[in-house]
């Protein structure tokens, strides 16, 4: 677009006289940058599209030129690039591919995009080519498809409109499609003046002019909107239903129209897969109805008879016996079809009717869930809540599966935990109740008469004398839920969070089909718009008359992860729980919930993505299923506030000697309460004195609660070993197996001295904290008393005692185990001076554990306002180091807190303090963890930064000498110039330790290189790993942001 210098007015680039006052304009634009414009295909206020070809390659491209009316500035073009980088994702086939975004030498940007053999839409309908609908069908069909992939990579178009879909001739295969897809339809959604079409969409979309979140099924409707814009050829109108009620279209064509332009959204279709398919049943019905059109060619004279085309190589043959040829064929075919019908086990039914099959065969089993839940004080409710949604029968015995958060709403009520909290504070511990309902499809459930009564009851909206009851008969329990992933690198990969339960009944209604399972799903091998249904209740009780009565929707599979399945079906609060079944009739998953998106605003809203489903796999609910089914006792997620005062008092009695009495309160406690802390408690209440088989039984369980409970793995190896030496165990192969990566990597440790693999002498020096040299002392305690070498194990078992925390199990267990030694030492004593001596050093030694306990509760008091002050997010990196300081002076042998010093100190860039805490930690023994190894690599990162090259090389090669780990050995290789990066890499895998243990040093050594944007890279993937408990986390994000804070 140019201006008259006379008048003003705004023409296009090829006109050079204006219309208005015929002064002469002047050519218009020929090039950008080294492209020469071939021909303009479109001129808009904000834009102009053209074909171009670069002058020195010859390379054909499209470009749109942004006019300095779109507002396209450098913030634009970057937020362009971005958007560029990202549609990259997207197949090339349905897809505009998009190259570049540059800036021309007169400041003007624009885009660089694949080469078209474009053409018009306005062209297309007058020269009539898109007069025959089987073309139009099938433009549809490519249409839709395109926008189904689309949807399936999580994007969607709302605005969708005919400008944004590019006819081109398709090489030989008639006209084909493809979609210009703009992550952003706006630079600015207040400033942009949008054309025509989008002006006109706007104005008429129901979900726009409403304020309708946007959806999956907005997109649909502006879809609708296209087709009859094309099939009318009127893109001027805003009333779409009745032109389609003048088109005469075939009966299925006509009633998906109209569902595509429902006002209401759920009414259209669920996905755009739903009407893709659609639109292929008609095209396809629509091309056998008559012969594929064929361009026209000109006719012959009367007098002349067109020649029948001759393949060459190839004799003419008769009509006749062309038609002979093809019945004979068609016969056979014929036959063939009657055979394969009958052919036992050899038809395959459709999809749709498979799927509908297992609908009604499997709805009777799947059950509305009601769960209500209170908090009570001094016998008065005083939170209460309840919830609701689906589980189903998987079973003969009754056992059913559900979500975690249906069936135990309360661990993710935040409102509960609040009020909570608040008692607390207070001193009052409030009692948690719950009660279960559940009924099956048919099962009268719901009483209408509620909504006209004043303040109603459970028992008023529910008939729940009707239910499966989990305080009457016939009874519904929770058999087991899965411990909730706490660790950020946990929730990143498991997004659904393991979000699955197991209930029970007590009988299994007569005639019930069990929902079979898919017991050998790889859940990433799932395909690409897989169907499925999910049976449930969407809007729970609300749409239910007073029978349950379960909702069918249906879907496809859009994206399959290891942990997680997304899916396009219509997925709503009511759903969560419910059966994902696949056209086999097995469930393969269970469905969790819907993408959540923020709404833009001065308050930013949640909204949710009903069209986006979260699925969790049933991988690992059938083998968490299995366990119970063999007699696993799992965690029923219910709540019991007095557990810790519980807890407290067993360890009281236990740190008293009272071994006997700690243990039968705690088995008297097990029987009206399962919780995880509690079972553990009891199996060291077992375990100290001396019942094995029952410490046993209770680990076990508890480790059947929580499977990365490495405290119980360890309590079972030591069984093990006290009873069978090196017996070889599933827990103790794991713990053996763990190394610097692993959480459990010192409780591995103490296994190989047990072991004796590790040597004793190296065992007591290889603590970094007091309570890990209470373990290694009380292990070692272990091993000397096995040999009968009661002064040696004495000697240790009391450092492990002095050692230990106040509450700390590894107290209670070498208490115990120091008093049988203690008993064996007396055996031994034969005058009454060697009685009255021991004795009394027993008095002093008693004596100094209460003062050690009792110095130790002191510095717990004052370490309390100081971990709180080190977590705010307000802190900075001064301040921490200031409460790092303070607690080191509380705790001077805690080699871990020197190391946090370390590592803060080089991320403040105090070099010689950092330094000073890295020599304080290496020149005392210990093992080699991922700490010790770490600490080596930042202290010849520091050097490097420091400019101080020989030093820093020494540092390595020293640290190469003393370093068995090999990954860590890579590293230092690496930074050495003896490994590529590539190398390095390949090794890392995928293990998110190796990761943050390479990429952070990798970072801090390119700061020290003055390579900024590298260091950027490598710190931004340590932060990729989600390993925001290790220190180097800490360290990469506080250099990062140091290197991306603009210049002062």
């Amino acid at each position: 677009m140019k201006l008259c210098p006379n008048c003003d007015q705004s023409v296009a680039e090829e006109i050079t006289i204006c219309p208005s006052c015929g002064n002469q304009v002047g050519e218009g634009r020929k090039y950008i940058d080294d492209y020469r414009i071939v021909d303009v295909l479109h001129e808009g206020h904000a834009s102009f599209l053209c074909r171009a070809i670069r002058q020195r390659t010859a390379e054909m491209v499209m470009i749109r030129l942004f006019t300095p009316e779109s507002g396209v500035d450098e913030a634009a073009a970057a937020k362009l690039r971005r958007e560029l980088e990202e549609l990259k994702k997207l197949p090339d086939e349905g897809f505009v591919r998009h190259y570049a975004i540059r800036q021309a030498p007169d400041g003007l940007w624009y885009r660089i995009s694949e080469w078209l053999d474009t053409e018009s839409w306005g062209s297309l309908l007058t020269s009539e080519r898109l007069s025959d609908r089987r073309v139009l069908f099938d433009l549809f069909h490519q249409m839709a498809s395109a926008l189904s992939i689309l949807h399936q990579e999580g994007y969607f178009i709302p605005h969708l409109i005919l400008n944004d879909i590019i006819p081109i001739n398709g090489d030989g295969k008639g006209l084909q499609v493809k979609i210009d897809y703009k992550l952003s339809r706006f630079f600015d959604p207040k400033l942009d003046r949008p054309g025509p079409m989008l002006k006109r969409l706007l104005r008429c979309h129901p979900d726009i002019i409403n304020q309708r979140p946007l959806d999956f099924r907005s997109d649909i409707w502006s879809l609708g909107k296209v087709f009859v814009e094309l099939l009318t050829a009127d893109l001027e109108s805003t009333d779409f239903i009745s032109k389609v009620e003048d088109l005469n279209l075939p009966r299925e064509a006509d009633v998906l129209l109209r569902v595509m332009l429902a006002d209401d959204p759920d009414m259209r279709p669920r996905s755009m897969a739903e009407v893709a398919d659609s639109l292929a049943r008609i095209r396809d019905r629509e091309l056998a109805n008559g012969e594929v059109q064929v361009p026209q060619v000109a006719m012959a004279s009367k007098e002349e008879k067109p020649e029948i085309p001759v393949i060459v190589g190839q004799p003419k043959r008769g009509l006749g016996k062309w038609f002979g040829l093809s019945a004979t064929l068609l016969l056979l075919l014929a036959i063939a079809g009657y055979l394969a019908f009958f052919q036992p086990g050899e038809r395959k039914e459709d999809a749709a009717t498979a799927l509908e099959g297992f609908a009604n065969q499997y709805a009777p089993s799947v059950a509305f869930l009601l769960v209500e839940y209170w908090l009570e004080v001094e016998g008065e409710k005083t939170y209460h809540n309840v919830a609701e949604g689906t589980a189903f029968l998987v079973d003969a015995e009754g056992y059913m599966l559900t979500s975690r958060h249906v069936v135990c709403p309360w661990m993710e009520d935040m409102g509960l935990y609040a009020t909570v909290q608040q008692y607390q504070i207070n001193n009052i511990t409030p009692r948690f109740g719950y009660r279960l309902f559940l009924w099956f499809e048919g099962a009268k459930a719901f009483n209408r008469v509620a909504a006209v009564m004043e303040a109603p009851d459970l028992s008023d909206v529910y008939f729940v004398e009707d239910a499966f009851s989990s305080e009457s008969k016939p009874g519904v329990s929770i058999a087991g839920i899965p411990k909730t992933p706490t660790q950020r690198s946990q929730i990143v990969a498991s997004p659904v969070q393991d979000d699955y339960a197991v209930l029970k009944i007590d009988r299994v209604p007569d005639g019930l089909i069990p929902l079979p399972l898919d017991t050998a799903m790889d859940s990433e091998s799932v395909p690409k718009l897989s169907r499925f249904i999910t049976l449930g209740f969407p809007l729970g009780s609300r749409t239910q008359e007073a029978t349950v009565n379960v909702s069918v929707t249906t879907g496809h599979v859009r994206r399959a992860f290891e942990n997680m399945l997304q899916v396009d079906g219509s997925i709503h609060k009511g759903n969560s729980g419910g059966p994902i079944i696949d056209t086999r009739g097995k469930v393969i998953g269970i469905v969790s919930g819907v993408a959540l998106d923020w709404a833009q605003g001065l308050v930013p809203m949640i909204t949710p993505r009903w069209d986006m489903g979260m699925v969790l796999p049933i991988t690992r609910v059938v083998e968490f299923l299995g366990e119970i089914r063999t007699g696993q006792v799992k965690w029923n997620g219910v709540l019991d506030f007095s557990v810790e005062e519980t807890v407290k008092k067993i360890s009281e009695a236990a740190m008293q000697g009272r071994w006997a009495e700690a243990q039968v309160l705690a088995d008297k406690e097990l029987e009206s309460s399962m919780q995880p802390s509690l079972v553990m408690a009891a199996g060291v209440m077992h375990f100290c004195t001396r019942d094995l088989q029952g410490a046993r039984h209770l680990f076990s369980q508890s480790l059947s609660m929580d499977a990365e409970n490495n405290d119980a793995k360890l309590m079972l190896s030591i069984i093990d070993w006290l009873v069978n030496g090196k017996a070889a165990s599933t827990h103790r192969q794991d713990l053996l197996a763990s190394d610097w990566r692993s959480p459990a990597e010192f409780h591995g440790y103490l296994v190989r001295v047990l072991d004796g693999v590790t040597s004793e002498d190296s065992a007591l020096k290889a603590w970094y904290t007091e309570a890990e040299k209470s373990w290694l002392y009380y292990v070692v305690g272990l091993v000397r008393a096995k040999r009968q070498d009661w002064r040696g194990a004495e000697k240790v078992l009391q450092e492990a005692v002095l050692a230990a925390d106040v509450d700390a199990w590894e107290f209670v267990l070498a208490r115990s185990k120091l008093e049988e030694v203690q008993k064996r030492r007396r055996e031994s004593l034969k005058t009454e001076k060697e009685w009255a001596d021991y004795n009394a050093n027993l008095e002093l030694f008693n004596q100094a554990v209460q003062k050690a306990q009792g110095e130790k509760k002191n510095r717990e008091n004052e370490l309390g306002p100081l971990r709180a002050k080190l977590v705010e997010e307000t802190a900075s990196m001064k301040d921490k180091l200031q409460v790092l300081e303070k607690i080191q002076e509380l705790y001077p042998k805690n080699r871990n807190i020197a190391l946090a010093l370390a590592f803060y100190s080089a991320a403040d860039e105090s070099w010689p303090q950092a330094l000073e805490y890295i020599g304080a930690v290496l020149k005392e023994e210990g093992r080699q963890n991922s700490d010790r190894m770490s600490l080596g690599l930042l202290k010849a990162g520091i050097l490097h930064y420091q400019g101080h090259e020989d030093e820093a090389r020494a540092s390595l090669e020293a640290f190469v000498l003393q370093t068995r780990d090999p990954w860590y050995l890579s590293i230092s290789e690496y930074l050495l110039g003896k490994q590529t990066l590539d190398a390095l890499m390949k090794g890392a895998g995928k293990s998110p330790e190796n990761l943050i243990s390479a990429y952070t040093p990798l970072g801090f050594w390119a700061e020290g290189s003055g390579d900024k944007k590298r260091a950027i890279k490598h710190y931004k993937l340590a932060l990729e790993s989600y390993l925001d408990s290790w220190i180097e986390y800490d360290f990469a994000r506080e250099r990062l942001k140091k290197l991306k804070k603009p210049p002062q």
